[in-house]
């Protein structure tokens, strides 16, 4: 049996029952206040006695804005990008934004290509977690004039708006702790040079060693992809050899679980046989009680969002937002200690476990 349905309202016929022009609804849809109050009152009285429901992504367009935002990650399975992603949409779809997500598995085409569909459905902007230190499709964006905000990672030419943490420090204070505990032969595990995140938390770990005159050496430096397999096989090297790392300080929380899963295998016992370090925080440290640096992911994600807004719907021209935020060292027993020190994701200090 056919079903009759209603002919869906235009704001054509919405003009002809009031009596004005389309262009004339459209202004008093979009509370454009050029409409004279009179007239605004007559095409709202026919809106509300019609039913009529206006079109939200003909009125999107209407104003030049798809409320649409780009996300960049470099790898979705990794949680730390996970976390990121809930600050950044929480705060997306509290102002009215939606956010679409794309995993570049750090392969330059393919983060080309995903710009170039985000652009092709008009989004607003895009934030980019993913950028390298030398990063054509980002420069090129922001030549363009693209409203975009880099998060966790930067470009080495500081060109851009971007969001991050102070990896040197983060990476100084881990292992400055280990030091502290009597640990001198300590490893890193880190991400590759091409990375803001991979150079920054490298220096980091190099300093704190001069400046207690404990010798960098280079057999106990692996720059790798961020992921577990690399940091389970670099570890599967370390602690097979008879001259074996005391400390390994794994460049994030993920290369860290694949220090665990090396450990494992070996028989190696943590933190009684080796203490471990990771940097990120992620649901993965806390539950693996893992001793880390925490990157305050969500709060990173809303000041992204923010940022990102304010280009879109301000125009904000001709100054560059560059946020850079403390890390904070969170103890857990995976290198022999106590927990102390716990913090929420948003920056709320929990209840110290002693």
């Amino acid at each position: 049996m056919a079903v009759w349905m209603k002919p869906k309202l235009t704001i054509r016929d919405i003009a002809r029952m009031a009596g004005v022009s389309h262009t004339t609804v459209s202004r008093v849809l979009n509370n454009d206040p050029r409409v004279r109050p009179d007239t605004t009152k007559k095409i709202l009285q026919v809106v509300e006695e019609s039913g009529y429901r206006p079109d939200p992504l003909a009125q999107r367009f209407a104003r030049k804005r798809s409320n649409l935002i780009g996300l960049m990650v470099s790898d979705i399975g990794n949680p730390f990008y996970a976390e990121l992603a809930r600050g950044i949409e929480d705060r997306a779809l509290g102002c009215d934004y939606h956010v679409i997500f794309c995993s570049t598995d750090e392969i330059p085409e393919r983060t080309e290509r995903y710009t170039e569909i985000m652009r092709g459905i008009g989004i607003d902007g895009i934030i980019f977690a993913s950028v390298r230190l030398h990063d054509e499709v980002v420069e090129k964006l922001i030549e363009d004039r693209l409203p975009l905000v880099m998060v966790n990672r930067k470009l080495r030419s500081e060109k851009g708006d971007y969001v991050v943490l102070d990896n040197q420090l983060g990476a100084y204070q881990l292992t400055q702790h280990l030091i502290d505990h009597g640990y001198r032969k300590i490893a890193i595990i880190t991400g590759p040079s091409i990375f803001s995140t991979g150079v920054d938390r490298l220096k980091g770990y190099q300093q704190a060693l001069k400046e207690k005159d404990i010798p960098v050496r280079d057999t106990f430096i692996f720059q790798v992809p961020f992921r577990r397999q690399e940091g389970y096989r670099a570890a599967k090297t370390l602690l097979s050899r008879d001259d074996r790392p005391e400390a390994i300080f794994g460049g994030n929380d993920y290369i860290a679980l694949g220090v665990m899963d090396a450990a494992e295998e070996l028989g190696i016992r943590i933190p009684e046989d080796v203490v471990l370090v990771g940097f990120d925080d992620t649901e993965y440290a806390r539950r693996m009680k893992l001793t880390t640096v925490s990157q305050r992911k969500y709060e990173m994600g809303n000041l992204a969002v923010q940022i990102l807004i304010d280009c879109i719907e301000n125009k904000a021209d001709g100054y560059t937002h560059r946020i850079v935020l403390e890390p904070r060292l969170i103890i857990r027993e995976s290198c022999g200690e106590h927990p102390r020190g716990e913090w929420s994701e948003d920056g709320v200090p929990t209840e110290e476990k002693i």
